[in-house]
């Protein structure tokens, strides 16, 4: 347990002595690297020395970090002497700009060559080519999902597709395009809650240049919540419940080196739901590589294996139309019914994760021959 203590006055005050050689400046006692620590020893096998965890992206996005800006912690990691975990348990390599960033800080605070790098982007191209230690692991089914209590059955869904999507992106508007233009929306449970910018509209274009460029919809389109009262985790029971198949549209699409399942791919898998991705190649074949059922025998998922955008969403459209021609979501619903128990369960098992999180680190440590 962190101990109370005043506001620090400075930096060195802020992180503190978690565990046995682990520093870190968490400001929560659960969903964090800290707090999940002690659960990893396949990792801490690899690990003889002190190391100091710095949360980057939760420093540059809550609030509750604000006392010291990113320079100030990276600049404490320095001068601390440790091997530095750069902490980005909870998002993954987005873009080449985002990578960037990451790369510049670790150069600028000249640790690069003492820090490794934990997210959930399973694709070491950029890592690689910058000379950046990085070890992938499902960081997001333990922060986001396994803790869950496995949610009840849903014998009767009203709808045949779900489709939420919160911030507005190109694949995403694309999706919403393509459900209206094949007269599928009304079949659909569907948000759409920001404004439509022009940088999507022209990015239609490198995902589905035959749609039709007038827009389909008015956004913004709620499903549940009103803008200014959302929260991402309210009401999924209730929304997965009521559709047979998510069409989820993850949060990158377009990006060729970045491999990743956010929260978005495991809750469609979590409530029951059969899944369609909409996202960047290899996401569901990263969800099958960890045990999941994603139900190859009733979809065909090559369409996660095109690098190339159009085609995957061309390949995307016509899967959809493969689930529409399904009517009977009761029968569906049926025959998947001990799947769905078997997803969630492995989902919430915490052994399992553990386990799945220990070789993924450990990977990265003996395949490059160190310890730390």
């Amino acid at each position: 347990m962190k101990p109370v203590m005043p506001a620090p006055s400075s930096i060195k005050e802020y992180y503190y002595k978690k565990w046995d050689k682990f520093t870190c400046c968490y400001q929560s006692e659960y969903h964090n690297l800290g707090a999940a620590w002690p659960a990893f020893g396949g990792i801490h096998a690899h690990i003889s020395t002190n190391v100091i965890a710095v949360p980057y992206d939760a420093i540059k996005f809550k609030t509750e970090y604000s006392a010291f800006t990113l320079d100030e912690h990276l600049e404490h990691a320095k001068q601390s002497g440790m091997f530095v975990i750069i902490d980005k348990t909870v998002e993954h390599i987005h873009d080449e700009q985002d990578f960037m960033e990451l790369y510049n800080k670790l150069q600028q605070f000249e640790l690069i060559d003492r820090c490794v790098v934990f997210d959930n982007t399973k694709d070491e191209t950029m890592y690689k080519k910058y000379g950046v230690a990085h070890a992938y692991a499902p960081w997001y089914v333990w922060f986001y999902i396994f803790f869950k209590r496995i949610p009840n059955y849903s014998a009767s869904p009203n709808y045949q597709f779900l489709c939420l999507n919160n911030f507005d992106k190109p694949h995403r508007l694309a999706t919403i395009q393509m459900l209206h233009a094949k007269n599928f929306i009304k079949r659909t449970l569907w948000s759409y809650r920001q404004e439509i910018s022009p940088g999507s509209v022209k990015l239609l274009e490198k995902i589905a240049p035959n749609q039709p460029t007038d827009i389909k919809f008015t956004p913004p389109h709620y499903v549940d919540q009103p803008q200014q009262e959302f929260d991402q985790e309210k009401n999924l029971q209730e929304l997965y419940n009521n559709a047979l198949c998510t069409i989820v549209t993850e949060t990158d699409y377009l990006y060729q080196h970045t491999q990743f399942a956010t929260e978005k791919s495991w809750n469609s898998v979590f409530y029951g739901t059969i899944p369609i991705i909409v996202s960047c190649a290899g996401t569901v074949n990263l969800m099958r590589e960890h045990g999941i059922d994603v139900y190859d025998d009733l979809l065909d998922h090559s369409y996660d294996e095109a690098q190339d955008p159009i085609k995957r969403f061309n390949a995307i459209c016509e899967l959809v139309e493969q689930c529409a021609s399904w009517r009977n979501y009761n029968q569906l619903m049926s025959i998947t019914a001990t799947r769905q128990l078997r997803n969630q369960m492995l989902l919430t098992h915490d052994a399992h994760w553990i386990k799945e999180i220990d070789n993924s680190v450990g990977e990265f440590f003996t395949a490059n021959k160190i310890s730390i």
